[in-house]
Parts: structure tokens; sequence; C-alpha cells
């Protein structure tokens, strides 16, 4: 479930077609990505900080043989109070839909998230969606002004000011490469150590040929 939901709230693409019938100025769009972003760090963080999070967006999950349905709530998402009961269920929940398989072992029963390209259980890696996820939230302060340099930042989190120049570099991934990563089909050694301890090419094909080959 959290592969899921990280998954459609780190696209860009995707939260603007949820809310493109909203009337949003561009302002409230740009604060919508940042919380966004904010909720995928959750998700791939510890337990203690993804348990609020699925709570807040979660309305209510369906599952049966071939799919699961998770029903998230708009509020978390919009500029309304993070609770679980911020959102009644007539507030027209955003339906995630994803193929999975019911693999038994003996009385135990286990669901298994199918990648839909090469059907086989997509490997998500936390940390590294974590990674994209506090590197875009930081870019979007310094774009916005929220932060005047990576120097405040990195005072502000107790975190060098490399580590987050790192991050902020990965703002400019490859869409591609961040679908493979939010997706699970990155190649094995692609880490989030190895991410972000390499200088980035911008050009995205050279980005591919570092990172994929």
């Amino acid at each position: 479930m959290i592969t899921i939901l990280a998954d459609a709230l780190g696209s860009p693409a995707r939260l603007l077609d949820w809310f493109e019938t909203s009337g949003m100025s561009g302002d409230q769009t740009r604060k919508m990505h940042a919380r966004a972003a904010r909720l995928v760090a959750a998700l791939g963080g510890s337990p203690e900080q993804r348990s609020p999070a699925i709570r807040a967006l979660v309305e209510q999950v369906i599952v049966d043989e071939q799919t699961i349905i998770i029903k998230v709530r708009r509020g978390p998402l919009l500029d309304r109070p993070m609770s679980s009961e911020s959102d009644a269920p007539s507030d027209g929940a955003i339906e995630l839909t994803a193929a999975v398989s019911i693999k038994r072992r003996g009385v135990g029963t286990r669901l298994v998230l199918l990648d839909a390209q090469h059907n086989h259980p997509a490997q998500c890696d936390p940390a590294l969606v974590k990674a994209i996820a506090r590197g875009r939230a930081w870019f979007g302060e310094l774009v916005s002004g929220r932060a005047r340099s990576l120097q405040e930042l990195a005072k502000r989190d107790g975190i060098s000011r490399r580590y987050i120049r790192r991050l902020v570099g990965l703002t400019f991934l490859s869409p591609q490469l961040v679908e493979a990563i939010l997706q699970g089909r990155q190649p094995v050694e692609l880490t989030a150590t190895r991410l972000t301890e390499l200088d980035l090419p911008l050009d995205w094909a050279e980005q591919h040929r570092l990172l994929t080959t």
C-alpha cells in the first residue's frame, strides 16, 4: 500500500490530473505539491512517521484476488488539517487501483504488489523514495523563498549543507528514472547512497547511461 501511495503522490502529472478542475491558483498548486512531497517523505520514513500519514490519507482499502483499491482523502493534499476525521466519504476520495497477487503459505496469506510491466513483485526502496521527496521539498522551499539558502536549511534541519545540495539535485532527475524508482524497477545497485554521492548530469540521457548501465 505504501508503494502505491508514494508512487501516486510522487507524480506531479497525477496530482494535477486529480485537481485540475478545482480552480487552484499557481501558489496553491505549488503548496499542494510541497505537501505531497512531505507525505511521500513520511511514507518512506520510520513506522512512527508513516502511521499518521497513512491514517490521514487512507479512507478505505478494498482488496480482492487480483486488485487493491485505495481510497485517498483529498484533505491532506489541500489546505486542511491532517486528521483522519478531516474528510467525510462524500468529499470525493481519489481511487488508486493496482494489480496484486495473493500468495498463500501454509495457514498464512501474503499480498504482493505486481509490477505491471514485468509481472514480478515490485521492490520499492523507501530510502530512495525518501531522498527524492526530501530533495524536492527543500528545492520547493528555496524556489518559493521560504528558505533563503542551503546553509539556512542545513542549520534548521541539523544536516550538512553538502547533503542537502546532493538531495536538491535529485529534483532534476529524469522523470523516467523517478517513475522506475517509485515502481521499484530501478537497478539493484542504484541505492540512495550511490545516488546521493554522484554528481548527476542535467542531461537525462546521460543520467540513464550513468545510472542504468
